[in-house]
């Protein structure tokens, strides 16, 4: 019987003594450089970019397991898309890059994507990229895990901790690129210049462009240059690219007000996170160890030593304590994810839209910036439509 108290004994000390006991990876993943061009395209040939505003993929969020809230995953789908767009620029691939709050506004290029998981430590996002005439280039998933240290403030001014999921994306997208070739990125850019026209004027422009069963657009040929119908055209689209080039203006201040606060809850929350997971291992520890000290004080109650009985006692002692630590340790994770809901509904207030309004001549447009592009392109077919005295495309 000795013996297998002092093995009862023995396996709950050890049981503390691992309670104790955890590892911390330091190690961080180098940052990837976006590729560079295989061949020079000329600058006409540039193709210019959309990146839609992030479906924030609200629809699949647990509240039973995460910790964020809908309004922060809305405004990291702003945020996803503005590092991808400055990832792309720096990589010096394309024409202009622009961010849009919708994907279908006709463009060389679209990305557009889905937010599948993300926190301090991971992030995974759906990304899709096709082109005007329908060819869709890839779908892939993207993801990348992160520790504590992408937070410290040295490397965080250097990097974003989640670069490498937009420099992959960004070098995807050039592999396909570099796989093309420049006949069919000017009929690429022919055909994104006629479906817009094709918005306005049908029956003007349609007989340029054929689609088969499948809906892929192909360029049968091309106008001349010097159309009037056609430069019509490039005025209205002129003034589209303006008034998206100023909603840029919108989405930056944006992204700045957000970085802070963003960066901030993204390190508390992984920093929660640890904590919490390390709580509940400690809690689960205290209850086995403290339960078995309790069973082997109450076994030690049947021995005929007095001495193993007074162990015993204390034992049933020390393990109901223990027992009772390992509840008090569950209680306080529960306050960590607590804590962790709090850090989001603060960075929920903290970076929601600002109402704008802007003025274009006696139109004016007011409400979201999502609101004020759609009010947008209704303007545009009115303005086509006194122009030219034709009569308004409705969509």
């Amino acid at each position: 019987m000795t013996i297998r108290y002092r093995n009862v004994a023995v396996f709950a000390i050890c049981l503390f003594l691992l309670g104790g006991c955890g590892t911390q990876s330091v190690r961080t993943v180098p940052t990837k450089a976006p590729s560079t061009a295989l061949a020079h395209i000329p600058d006409d040939l540039l193709l210019d970019v959309n990146i839609a505003i992030f479906d924030a993929g609200i629809e699949n969020m647990d509240p039973r397991k995460t910790t964020t809230t809908p309004g922060i995953r809305r405004a990291e789908g702003h945020y996803v898309a503005q590092r991808l767009k400055s990832t792309l620029e720096t990589s010096r691939q394309w024409g202009t890059v622009r961010v849009v709050p919708e994907a279908g506004r006709i463009v060389d290029v679209t990305v557009s994507g889905k937010i599948l998981e993300s926190d301090g430590r991971t992030l995974k996002i759906e990304v899709g990229v096709s082109d005007a005439s329908g060819q869709q280039w890839f779908r892939r998933n993207y993801a990348q895990s992160v520790n504590r240290f992408a937070y410290d403030a040295e490397i965080r001014r250097r990097n974003e901790p989640f670069q490498n999921v937009y420099t992959q994306i960004a070098n995807d997208m050039q592999d396909y690129l570099s796989q093309q070739e420049l006949s069919r990125l000017r009929s690429l850019r022919g055909i994104t210049e006629l479906r817009f026209a094709e918005l306005f004027a049908p029956q003007v422009f349609g007989e340029y462009l054929s689609r088969d069963s499948g809906g892929k657009v192909t360029l049968r040929r091309l106008p001349a240059d010097g159309d009037p119908h056609l430069q019509r055209i490039r005025q209205i689209r002129a003034r589209d690219q303006m008034f998206v080039d100023n909603l840029q203006g919108n989405y930056d201040a944006f992204d700045r007000n957000m970085t802070l606060p963003y960066d901030r809850w993204r390190e508390q929350s992984l920093a929660e996170e640890n904590a919490e997971k390390e709580l509940k291992s400690q809690a689960l520890t205290r209850k086995i160890g403290g339960a078995l000290a309790v069973i082997g004080g109450i076994l030690a109650q049947t021995s005929g030593n007095q001495a193993v009985r007074t162990a015993g006692v204390i034992g049933i002692g020390g393990g109901a304590l223990a027992v009772k630590s390992g509840f008090d340790k569950s209680s306080e994770a529960r306050i960590h994810t607590e804590a962790m809901k709090e850090l989001s509904d603060s960075l929920n207030r903290e970076v929601q839209p600002q109402t704008i309004t802007l003025t274009d001549q006696t139109i004016e447009l007011s409400g979201t910036v999502e609101q004020q592009y759609a009010q947008w392109q209704a303007l545009l077919h009115k303005i086509y439509s006194l122009e030219t005295g034709q009569p308004e495309v409705v969509h």
